[in-house]
This record gives C-alpha cells, sequence and structure tokens, in this order.
C-alpha cells in the first residue's frame, strides 16, 4: 500500500503515513501503486524530495499523531460538556417533580403524576445513554491513537 498523498510505502494497520503525516484511515487515503513519474504530481512531496519550507540540515519528522489526539480530546471534552448539561436538565426536572409531589393526592393521581415525569425523562434519559457510549467510543479512538504514538515515537529514536 502507498500513501495516496505523497507516494510513500505504508504498512498494513498504519493510521498515518510516516512520511507526510496524511490519514490513511480516510477513503482515498492509501493507494495500490505507487505514483509514477508521468503521473500527475501527489499533493505533497515524496521523501526523497525535500520540501521548501523545511530548514538546510535534520530536521525532525512531525508527530503524525499530534493533531488528530487533540481534535479527539476536544471532541470528547465538548460531548462531556453536553453530558453535563442534559445531566443538570434531567436533576432539574426530578426536582421539580419532588417539590410538587407533596402536594399530589396519594393513589392513582400521584401514580400518573410520576409518570408524567417518567416520561419527560425518557429523551433526556436516552440522549444521556447515547452521548456516554459515543464517548466511550471516542476514547477508545483516543487510547489506539496515544498507543500508535508511542509506537511510532519509538520507531523515530531507532
Amino acid at each position: 500500500m502507498f500513501c495516496s498523498h505523497c507516494g510513500a510505502h505504508a504498512q498494513d494497520g498504519d493510521h498515518f503515513c510516516n512520511n507526510c503525516g496524511a490519514s490513511l484511515q480516510t477513503t482515498g487515503g492509501v493507494v495500490q501503486q505507487p505514483y509514477r513519474s508521468d503521473a500527475a504530481p501527489p499533493s505533497l512531496m515524496p521523501a526523497d524530495e525535500p520540501k521548501s519550507s523545511r530548514r538546510s540540515g535534520a530536521s525532525k519528522p512531525q508527530d503524525p499523531y499530534k493533531d488528530q489526539i487533540a481534535q479527539l480530546k476536544l471532541q470528547i471534552k465538548e460531548l462531556k460538556l453536553d453530558l453535563k448539561q442534559i445531566t443538570t436538565q434531567m436533576a432539574n426536572v426530578r426536582s421539580n417533580y419532588y417539590e410538587t409531589a407533596a402536594f399530589v393526592p396519594r393513589g392513582l393521581l400521584r401514580w400518573g403524576y410520576k409518570g408524567v415525569e417518567d416520561f419527560k425523562l425518557l429523551g433526556p434519559q436516552q440522549q444521556k445513554q447515547q452521548l456516554q457510549q459515543h464517548i466511550m467510543q471516542l476514547e477508545q479512538q483516543l487510547l489506539q491513537l496515544q498507543q500508535a504514538q508511542v509506537q511510532w515515537k519509538l520507531q523515530q529514536q531507532n
């Protein structure tokens, strides 16, 4: 496999190109054959051609995982804030129920009143569960990226 951006060889299971840092997991991120010299030039230059923005001498390769890890952390933080907002709304509904439930006569009427409270909490509870699952999936992705980043850094040291 080869990176569709720069044409560098990519190992099976790589998430990012070791040459240019492009994501290999996106649609069209990898190609089966390297670029031919007579084909249109890739969007990024191959490793053997120095980039004009590089300083002369040895340059340290940029961490291909850094930006995606930062983006995932930000997304998780935003979802956790949404989760707190839903939890607060649910607490307010419960609080209102307990403040007013004492004034509702016992029996069938109170049971119906409790049913209304449960119905009000049904939608937010489902949203809360979906958010929790999404956060957990993103945290798993973050962990995988962080592990891949550690492996990449170890490869760079060798």
